[in-house]
């Protein structure tokens, strides 16, 4: 099973941070996952939630915030972190990509605000950084999923949705790579039969709660879930199922 830090190591550090991604990269994981959306001047930057409201001390839409303003805003839990651009990530995990295989998992979260011209800026970014090798996108908008494989078809893209069944569908639709289900709805018992595609469960915060929140942490079952075809899973606390780097 292949174990991926979700917003990094989100159950101790506040998600989506430099400090969370950091400590990520202390662990023997396979990769990182994380979200991008864009600022109202146009800067790619790295928050889960539409809405500033959850994790700092404002409100309101990411959208209608600058960078400025966004990085001046105070993270919940941590009052010395702010939300990044992707290009402070990708600095600060390049040469563990380059170094160490690891992976990146860019989610493109773009459901709810659709913003244009997403997919063509962030191919750009990691073009730049010369970290294609090393990325996996996915999205929850089978419009973006599928734009992404139209555009460039060697992309290794993920399908995101709840169900399993609905997460393959949109892959023969699309051409997308992997399977993105949440990892309680994996409804598929003969998807091998169907599909060698990797399948990366994740779980939500009911069970995997995240820091400063704190409370019980739901451990998987990773021999059955293996059985039933997934091969990776995304959790906020990855430090429960590997040890630390070397």
């Amino acid at each position: 099973m292949k174990i991926w830090a979700h917003r990094g190591c989100s159950y101790r550090f506040p998600e989506n941070t430099l400090s969370s991604f950091r400590e990520a990269l202390e662990y023997e994981i396979t990769g990182i996952e994380l979200d991008i959306q864009l600022s109202k001047d146009g800067e790619i930057v790295v928050i889960h939630d539409e809405t500033v409201d959850r994790t700092t001390d404002h409100t309101g839409y990411v959208k209608d915030y600058t960078l400025a303003e966004l990085q001046a805003m105070k993270i919940r839990g941590d009052e010395n972190e702010h939300v990044p651009t992707i290009r402070e990530v990708l600095e600060l995990i390049r040469e563990d990509c380059f170094s160490r295989g690891i992976l990146l998992n860019i989610e493109l979260k773009n459901s709810e605000v659709r913003y244009e011209g997403m997919e063509q800026m962030i191919l750009d970014l990691v073009k730049e950084y010369d970290m294609e090798p090393y990325i996996i996108y996915s999205s929850f908008n089978p419009e973006s999923v599928a734009q992404l494989k139209k555009m460039r078809p060697d992309l290794h893209v993920g399908a995101l949705a709840e169900y399993e069944s609905r997460c393959l569908e949109i892959c023969e639709a699309s051409g997308a790579d992997a399977l993105h289900p949440f990892i309680k709805r994996i409804d598929i018992p003969d998807l091998r039969i169907r599909s060698d595609r990797p399948v990366r469960a994740w779980n939500v915060w009911q069970f995997e709660p995240f820091y400063p929140d704190g409370g019980d942490i739901e451990i998987q079952d990773l021999p059955a879930l293996e059985a039933v075809g997934v091969t990776d899973i995304f959790t906020n606390a990855p430090e429960l199922y590997v040890s630390r780097h070397a």
